[in-house]
């Protein structure tokens, strides 16, 4: 590989690493966001109809950096594996799961959300108690739904799989640094854990704190993509001169 494609790589690795702080920027001050998905239907409903351009931008970039993790994955499978195997394919394919069920999660606050939080702004008279009801019921539901596909599908299980068994690739082929390797194993590990809440456990970590440690990897990962560029260029130099 080309050195002007790794540092290429590199960049957009850290990209993806800051875009995952691209919806606190956007939605914490628009919303208080992620804190106030813990808030009552009636209160998100209300706050998304009063700011639906701030929802489409941060929930767009969301978007964008969830499906950015099939290409992440590529990448790492070319780096630790070749792209050739059966733990290349399952890096592929776990990656790619990723950030599909990512993206499906997502997509509830682009498309459904908006619809019911304008139907709730327009139900707001005293005989309209039951309609306004009915609309939290439904969108606590979907909102169940869709995170339980967003979080506990593409981030938990899938995203920690595709890394775990990438970072199994990587301390196997010894084609990253053992220090790499193991910080990503302890970051898969993490992200399966977010998992436990679908068998009645409470994660001993939360989204946010998998989610920024899986940046700093991305990060390392960057870093090490142009050390090893500059390696093999100052190799090349040196065999010439």
């Amino acid at each position: 590989m080309s050195q002007p494609l790794r540092i290429g790589i590199a960049v957009f690795f850290v990209l993806e690493a800051l875009l995952a702080f691209a919806p606190i920027a956007v939605l914490g001050p628009a919303f208080g966001w992620p804190a106030s998905l813990r808030n009552a239907a009636a209160q998100q409903l209300t706050a998304i109809a009063a700011a639906p351009p701030a929802l489409a931008l941060g929930y767009g970039l969301y978007l964008l950096y969830s499906l950015a993790i099939a290409p992440v994955a590529i990448v790492v499978a070319w780096r630790v594996a070749n792209c050739k195997g059966p733990m290349a394919a399952m890096i592929v394919a776990f990656g790619t799961l990723s950030a599909i069920t990512r993206g499906l999660g997502i997509l509830r606050w682009l498309t459904v959300m908006p619809v019911l939080a304008t139907s709730y702004a327009v139900a707001d008279g005293a005989s309209d108690v039951a309609a306004r009801s009915t609309i939290e019921t439904v969108f606590t539901a979907i909102n169940s739904y869709g995170g339980g596909i967003g979080e506990l599908f593409g981030v938990a299980l899938f995203g920690g799989l595709w890394l775990l068994v990438a970072m199994i690739a990587a301390l196997t082929s010894r084609r990253l640094p053992a220090w790499l390797a193991g910080y990503g194993l302890i970051v898969a590990v993490l992200q399966l854990a977010l998992f436990m809440p679908a068998f009645g456990m409470a994660s001993p970590v939360s989204v946010a704190i998998a989610v920024s440690l899986f940046s700093l990897w991305l990060i390392a990962f960057a870093g090490h993509l142009v050390f090893k560029s500059h390696q093999e260029r100052n190799t090349t130099l040196a065999a010439l001169s």
